[in-house]
């Protein structure tokens, strides 16, 4: 076991903390999603108008008729031909950039490595900004320290730039996707706090200046960690969470939310390894709202913890079995699986057989088409389009016509639709062939269009393309600091 990640991390737990959180004083709320509205399609003389313009053309008159919304009959769970989804969800700790490239070679390149050819997997990460950490631990087999890990900026000034051309290169690649938190200020003395609002107010600004914009937050590290926010109690553990409270200085939700960031990881940690959905909706003691979303992080045995989070254990293949994956299927359900791959000392993080055979089954089942295996950010949004998707439905003249309107997300209002923020909507169509779809009154192209035949349930459907597969290794021509 990485001694330092559970002496480190184990601390952000509240192992008696539940997935839903009881409201007490001032506590961060877990809101149920039975308050949520889900968007019906437009009725009548509105809807009959809006599919004769996206479906006209010149000569004569169309019939048009309406069909009911029924979104358990029309949308399919998840991309045709998958069965679920799945994403690692990996802690930046203690991570270098020769360790960063050295895994994100293996996982999502086909290049070979000292495990063997590379998986070819969609599979982000995330980041630090500042590194504020004096505990020294060892986080390389070279025996570094903090100062070789992949920060943004250099220890705690925000003038200073570390690893700032390299993060943004990965970025924009989408082997970075995600901050865990703002940096890494575990301090010996947990009361010596040195995170700051105008350190959260300089992350901002330099990650927009730099083209970096997370949209899912991850939180780290013992009560130093003051940033943390999501999972505030006053009688447990996480009661040191000052990032959402306005009255602390270590208030930053405000400016953070406005970023850009739409979901946190609230340090709840949890054994089940399927959720029918990734996100459940939290309001924060500002009065805002965001998803929080589940990860699998432990398995409990005897009643003790026993942490599924790092890959060079040597145990990693005893919970990425066949046995959950075909039940992952079984169940339509999404898995997103915490790890930290770069917090090993070995030179490689997958050392051990079984552990490779593991994640080679995982890939096994995504190139076949059983699960889809996707970077956080993008099953998190997926998800949330999937859910809160506006549209209408309409036969007109013998045509299916299908207009995705907007996504009415309940926690941040309606977003504008693009092709990206849709990708993987499938619907279910009597005749594929004879249907399309239109996103803001335009077909979608035909390239981006997917006919699927007949699955499970015995219907076939038309949907839009998810994101093409890339297997570059973007190590290779990583800028060098």
């Amino acid at each position: 076991m990485l001694a330092r990640i559970a002496g480190f991390l184990l601390f952000i737990f509240c192992l008696g903390l539940p997935a839903a959180i009881i409201t007490l004083g001032q506590a961060t709320s877990v809101i149920s999603s039975a308050a949520f509205t889900y968007p019906e399609n437009l009725s009548g003389a509105e809807a009959e108008e809006e599919i004769a313009e996206i479906d006209a053309e010149p000569n004569g008159q169309k019939q048009t008729t309406l069909l009911p919304a029924n979104r358990d009959r029309d949308l399919r769970k998840f991309p045709y031909p998958y069965g679920a989804m799945f994403a690692f969800a990996s802690d930046i700790d203690d991570t270098t950039p020769r360790e960063f490239a050295m895994y994100h070679r293996f996982l999502n390149t086909k290049e070979m490595t000292p495990a063997g050819p590379g998986l070819g997997l969609d599979v982000g990460d995330t980041m630090w900004v500042y590194m504020g950490n004096n505990v020294y631990p060892k986080v390389d087999y070279k025996g570094e320290s903090v100062e070789a890990v992949m920060t943004f900026n250099r220890y705690l000034d925000p003038k200073s730039f570390k690893n700032a051309k390299l993060l943004k290169h990965y970025f924009d690649a989408g082997w970075v996707d995600g901050l865990h938190s703002f940096g890494d200020f575990i301090r010996k003395d947990p009361k010596d706090v040195v995170f700051s609002r105008e350190l959260a107010v300089a992350a901002w600004e330099n990650l927009n200046q730099a083209g970096i914009h997370p949209v899912y937050w991850i939180n780290h590290g013992n009560e130093a960690n003051k940033q943390n926010f999501g999972g505030y109690h006053p009688l447990k553990f996480t009661r040191y969470q000052a990032g959402d409270d306005p009255k602390s200085p270590y208030y930053h939700t405000d400016i953070t939310i406005r970023n850009g960031v739409r979901f946190v990881w609230n340090s709840v940690g949890e054994d089940q390894f399927g959720q029918d959905s990734p996100i459940f909706p939290i309001q924060l003691r500002d009065g805002q709202k965001i998803w929080g979303f589940h990860r699998y992080t432990h398995e409990v045995v005897n009643g003790k913890i026993d942490w599924a989070w790092s890959a060079d254990d040597g145990d990693f293949y005893r919970f990425l079995t066949k046995e959950r994956l075909e039940q992952l299927i079984a169940n339509k359900q999404y898995c997103i699986f915490a790890q930290h791959f770069g917090g090993s000392t070995s030179e490689f993080p997958f050392i051990f057989a079984k552990d490779v055979e593991a994640l080679r089954t995982l890939a096994d089942y995504h190139h076949s088409g059983k699960i889809l295996v996707a970077r956080t950010s993008r099953l998190l949004n997926y998800s949330v389009a999937q859910q809160f998707v506006h549209y209408v439905t309409a036969q007109r003249n013998g045509r299916t016509v299908i207009a995705i309107k907007s996504i009415q997300d309940p926690l941040f209002g309606k977003q504008e639709v693009t092709i990206d923020k849709v990708r993987g909507l499938t619907f279910y169509v009597d005749d594929p062939q004879n249907a399309k779809i239109v996103i803001n009154r335009r077909a979608v192209p035909k390239e981006e269009i997917q006919i699927n035949p007949p699955d499970e349930t015995g219907r076939p459907s038309i949907g839009i393309k998810w994101f093409a597969q890339d297997s570059k290794d973007y190590s290779l021509n990583a800028p060098a600091e």
